[in-house]
C-alpha cells in the first residue's frame, strides 16, 4: 500500500453531514438477489410501493462484463430505497487492505463516545490522514491506540460483522472480511444505531467524502458530479501479478441511495483491479436508476 504524507486541513468532529435516521439491519445469510432481512424496523409504506430493481449483479450487461474480467471478485449492494440486498458470490473472504481503516476509525469513535469524550486534535489529525490520504503510519498509530485486533474484533461483533477477522499479528491490512460485512460496516455510518451517534457518523462520512483526488476511484465511477459519494479504497500487491483491490462506500443522489462493497484479488496490476471495480460500479449506477 502507498503511504501518503501530504496533509489537508483537519475537519472538526462537530462537522455536520446529512445522515439518514432509519435503522436497518442486514442480518442473516442471504443468496444473491434475496431480500435483506429480517429488518429491525418495518419497511415504511412509501418504500413498499417502490419497484424493486432487478439484481444488478445478474443482468446480461453485468454477466457479460464479469465474464471478460479475470480475478477473484465478490460484491454486496444494499439498495436503501427498496430495502433490498444483492450479493455476488456471497461468503467469499478476502483481505481488506486499506478499507479496514474505516473499521479502525469506527472503533475509535465508538470507544471515545463510550467514554463521553470527543476526539482530541492529535486523533483528528491521524484520522484525517488515515481516511482522506490512506496514510498507513496514521492507521498503525490508531490501530494500536484502540487496542489492536482484539478491540476491532469486539466492535465488529457488536456491529454484526460475522465474517471479519482482524489480523492478530498487527498487520491490519491482512484482516479478512466479506463484501457483506463491509456493507454492514458502512451501514453503521449511514443509519442511526446504538454504536455511533450522529456526530461520529457525520464526521467519518465527511472524511470519506473528501478522499484526495489521486485515490478517488472505484465505487465513485458512474455517479456524476453533485452526487454524494463517501468511499474508502484499498490496494496492495500480495505476490507478483496478484493485487488485492477493494472499494467500499455510500452513494446518494439522482434517485439512487445505496451502500456498496466490491472486493477483488488476482489482479495482474493495480490498474486492472481498479478498472474491474469501476466497470461494475458504472453498471450498478445505471441499473439502479429510478423508473419513470
Amino acid at each position: 500500500m502507498r503511504d501518503h504524507v501530504r496533509r489537508r486541513s483537519i475537519p472538526r468532529l462537530t462537522a455536520i453531514a446529512t445522515v439518514a435516521t432509519a435503522l436497518i439491519g442486514l442480518s442473516g445469510a442471504v443468496s444473491s438477489g434475496a431480500q435483506a432481512g429480517p429488518l429491525r424496523q418495518p419497511v415504511p409504506r412509501a418504500a413498499s410501493r417502490t419497484v424493486v430493481p432487478a439484481n444488478p449483479f445478474t443482468t446480461r450487461a453485468m454477466r457479460t462484463y464479469l465474464a471478460s474480467r479475470r480475478g477473484d471478485i465478490t460484491a454486496a449492494l444494499y439498495d436503501v430505497r427498496t430495502h433490498t440486498l444483492f450479493l455476488y458470490r456471497p461468503g467469499v473472504t478476502e483481505q481488506t487492505a486499506s478499507i479496514v481503516k474505516v473499521d479502525i476509525l469506527e472503533t475509535l469513535l465508538h470507544t471515545e463516545q463510550h467514554l463521553y469524550r470527543p476526539l482530541d486534535s492529535d486523533d483528528e489529525y491521524l484520522a484525517t490522514g488515515m481516511i482522506e490520504e490512506s496514510d498507513n503510519d496514521d492507521a498503525t498509530d490508531l490501530w494500536n491506540e484502540v487496542g489492536g485486533a482484539a478491540a476491532i474484533a469486539r466492535y465488529d461483533s457488536a456491529a454484526g460483522l460475522t465474517d471479519t477477522t482482524p489480523n492478530t499479528a498487527g498487520y491490519w491490512g491482512e484482516t479478512m472480511t466479506t463484501a457483506l460485512d463491509q456493507v454492514r460496516l458502512v451501514e453503521h455510518l449511514v443509519f442511526a444505531n446504538k454504536l455511533l451517534d450522529a456526530v461520529a457518523r457525520a464526521y467519518e462520512l465527511g472524511l470519506m467524502e473528501h478522499v484526495i483526488p489521486f485515490d478517488r476511484w472505484g465505487v465513485c465511477a458512474g455517479p456524476p458530479a453533485g452526487v454524494t459519494v463517501a468511499l474508502k479504497n484499498g490496494w496492495v500487491p500480495i505476490v507478483d501479478d496478484d493485487w488485492q483491490i477493494n472499494s467500499i462506500g455510500y452513494v446518494n443522489g439522482q434517485g439512487r441511495d445505496y451502500i456498496v462493497a466490491i472486493l477483488t484479488n488476482g489482479n495482474l496490476t493495480e490498474g486492472y483491479g481498479i478498472s474491474t471495480i469501476e466497470g461494475m460500479s458504472r453498471l450498478v449506477w445505471s441499473r439502479l436508476a429510478p423508473k419513470r
